[in-house]
This record gives C-alpha cells, structure tokens and sequence, in this order.
C-alpha cells in the first residue's frame, strides 16, 4: 500500500470503527448480481465500465439471434432482399412445366403468392401444360440440433427455401405450389397437373420474381417477434452464402461461430435460434461484439431492430430506460439480456447479462442500476477535435461541456 493509500486508511478509523466513505458506483449491481447466479459485461467507448462473472459462457437462449443478425448484417447489408422466381424454358403463350426457385424468404405470404402469379400473368404465359415444379433445394430438409428438445419443434417450423405463411404446413414447398396453382387458376392461368417437387433445369429463365423486404425489416421482425422460424431460415441463408450449399441449421450455426471468431470471440453454436441448451457464449464475449457492431454502418440499423420498452419482448420491462435489448428464455431457468442502455450521465453502453435462475427481475433492476449508477468515459478532447465536422454525440456534449459547462440536466 502506497504511504498516501495509509494515510487515508488511517484517516477512515476513529476509535477502532471505519467511517463509512461514498459507495463506489457500481457497489449496488454488486449486491444484485451477488444475489443470484448472474454474469454481468458492461462497457462504453471502448472501455469496460462494469463486471461481474463475465467471461463465464453461458446459454444465450434467444440472445443467439442478436449474434445472428450481426452475422447476416455483415455477411448481406441490411438492405438485401430476398428473391423468389418464376423459371420456364418458354417465355410466353402455353408453356410446360412452371418451375419457382425459393432462395429462403421466411416472410412469404399468401399474398405474395399473389403477387407472383400477376407477374407470370403479365410475363405472357397463359396456360401451364405440366405442374407447377417448387425447387427448395437451395436448403437441406433438416429440422433438429444438438441441444433441441423433445418439444422445441413446436417453437419452430420447419426453414425451407421456399415458404408460406409461416411454414405451418407438413410439406412447405407442395404447400407454395398448391397456392401458387390455384392463384394462376384464378387468374385464368389453367394447370394441367398438380405441383411437385423438382430440380429448375439449366435451360429455364426467370419470366418473373418477387422480392422479400430489406434484410433489416426481416431481421426487426425476428428480433421484435423473437420469432424462431425466421432465425433458422435466415440462419440456412447465411450457411449456404458462407460455407456452401445446400444451406444448413449446422452450416447456419457454423457461420455465427465464424462471424464470432473472427472479432476473437468463442461462440459455441449449434443453431441460430437460441433454442439449443448446447449453445454457450460469455457475456464479455457479446459485449464485445456489440462494440464491433456499433462501429459498423449497419450498426444503427442493427440497434433500432431491437425492442424499446413497450415493444415486443419487452412490451411489459424496462419502463422509463432507453435501451434495445434482445431477451432471451429457456425452460431450464436460463434467461439473457442484451443490447444498448443510454447512461443518465449522458452515453451508450453496450451490456449483457445473463442469469439461471434468478427471474427476469433481477436482469431489470441490474440494468436499471447500470443507466443511473455507471459512466461513460469522456472523449479525450484532442481526438473529438480531429473529428471535425463533430458527428459523434458525445464529442458534442463534451466539446460542449468544455466550452460552457456541462448542463444542469441531461435530458432523457
């Protein structure tokens, strides 16, 4: 101990008894996180703020969807979309067979079914002698992973290539080709056989498509949703795109720890809906990728896909905090939470906090405690001014507090 370090011990004694000095800021999380099993990563700016058991891996639940939608970000944009197309070997008039390709659109409806027949329609083609051919080959059949239970099928249908209306069908693609049939039919377009399924031959061009919206509003969907279906179909995309086809839950998960491990983060992944109990992550670990996130272009992009109080998954949490947070839950008691807090001292942190059998509320009142108690870093003023113009919001306020002094209040 330093000779100053003594003389403030000293000071603190006063017939044999401590005078209690200020809490250190972030002694309250401690007491909560203390409470119960519960791993705690918080940081800001770079900087670590708050931890607590945070390189400990835990189950993510459907926190693995945070990780995936980074993953699709950075593989696609948030702008791709998705394509659905209409392939024959004859332009327009009576054609053959009717052959539709699905590249893994999970917002498919039976609408835009819809949509595609008026596009055939309009492409020329007036009768289809054969069937209407699905082609979902662009993913394996696959619909179990390591770490699924007995009942985890029944919070996910099973990802095609080619859906419709959520896939709650036995076979999704026949289901496609049946829709589509009939809504040719309506549209005075005869077919003469039933759908089946087929492999597009080489000769066949696209008479007409339609497209999914942009990856970021597939992507909010899911994480609002926490929509289980949409994750492992987006997961097949972004497994075919990354190591190959056909598109697989394995290959989906593959990718993530790819994505992962390139930022020096181990993801133990075996799907890309967080139902897996075998998935493991460390709260540091996410953290460190929301860092990574936030610096992206498509960072914003990926913070505004997560709920805010009242939304989705967090419809009945977290009143009064501005935070995105993706939840997670599973029913061995694991439970995760994770995203972006605004600090009432002014900034953003990125934080997770995982827990098992300590009940949601404990995650709320450990975040509540990070928005009041912790701070972000001040900017070092040299690099704010090599910043010039200034977009960076708290190069902003601290050039700001530089000049004037801080404000008497922070608003919300």
């Amino acid at each position: 101990m330093s000779r100053g370090l003594a003389l403030l011990a000293a000071a603190l004694l006063l017939d044999g008894q401590a005078i209690a000095g200020p809490k250190p800021a972030h002694s309250e999380i401690d007491v909560i996180a203390g409470s119960g099993d519960v791993s705690v990563a918080v940081a800001a700016r770079g900087e670590t703020l708050y931890g607590h058991a945070a390189g400990e891996r835990r189950t993510p639940a459907s926190v693995q969807k945070l990780l995936l939608s980074m993953a699709l970000f950075d593989e696609f944009g948030p702008g791709h979309r998705i394509a659905t197309r209409a392939l024959s070997t004859k332009d327009r008039g009576a054609i053959g067979d009717l052959w539709v390709v699905g590249a893994g659109d999970p917002s498919m409806t039976s609408g835009d079914v819809g949509r595609l027949a008026n596009r055939i329609a309009r492409a020329g083609i007036d009768r289809v002698r054969g069937s209407v051919v699905v082609d979902s080959s662009l993913f394996a059949n696959d619909w179990q992973a390591t770490g699924w239970q007995p009942w985890s099928r029944d919070f996910a249908n099973r990802a095609t290539a080619l859906a419709i209306d959520g896939n709650g069908s036995a076979n999704p693609p026949l289901a496609f080709g049946a829709a589509l049939t009939d809504a040719l039919g309506a549209r005075g377009i005869a077919v003469s056989r039933n759908p089946r399924s087929g492999r597009v031959p080489p000769s066949a061009r696209t008479v007409a498509h339609v497209r999914s919206a942009r990856l970021g509003d597939l992507v909010r969907h899911m994480n609002l949703t926490s929509s289980n279906f949409y994750a492992e179909t987006l997961g097949k995309l972004l497994g075919a795109r990354s190591l190959g086809l056909p598109g697989s839950m394995s290959k989906g998960a593959g990718a993530l720890e790819r994505f992962a491990a390139e930022h020096d983060v181990r993801v133990v992944a075996h799907d890309s809906s967080g139902l897996s109990y075998a998935n493991e992550v460390s709260a540091d670990g996410v953290v460190t990728l929301l860092e990574h996130a936030a610096g992206q272009p498509w960072g914003r992009t990926l913070r505004l896909s997560l709920p805010r109080p009242g939304e989705g998954t967090l419809a009945s949490r977290l009143g009064g905090l501005a935070v995105h947070a993706k939840t997670g839950t599973l029913w061995n008691g694991s439970s995760a939470l994770a995203g972006w807090v605004r600090l009432r001292t002014g900034g953003t942190a990125e934080f997770a906090v995982f827990s098992r059998h300590a009940g949601k509320s404990v995650e709320d009142a450990i975040l509540e405690r990070v928005a009041s108690d912790l701070a972000a870093p001040r900017h070092r003023m040299g690099d704010c001014r090599r910043k010039w113009p200034v977009t960076d919001t708290g190069c902003h306020m601290q050039l700001w507090w530089e000049k004037i002094g801080p404000p008497a209040r922070i608003p919300e």
